[in-house]
């Protein structure tokens, strides 16, 4: 199981919407959404400080 960077949801690899690359490791997202928005700035959402970002979905349960 991996944690979409973005919005902090459980995302099994192999069903997820999208993968990134970035500094070596691979992520992977729930949404497209999520996707465009780690790469639009993905230092922002490897650095640990970013709080989950509920734009992909209005929030996951």
């Amino acid at each position: 199981m991996a944690i979409d960077p973005v919005c902090k949801m459980n995302v099994e690899p192999e069903k997820a919407t999208a993968k990134a690359e970035h500094a070596g490791q691979v992520y992977y997202f729930c949404s497209d959404t999520c996707h465009k928005t780690f790469t639009a700035d993905p230092e922002k959402y490897t650095s640990g400080t970013a709080p989950a970002d509920h734009s992909c979905c209005g929030g996951h349960k």
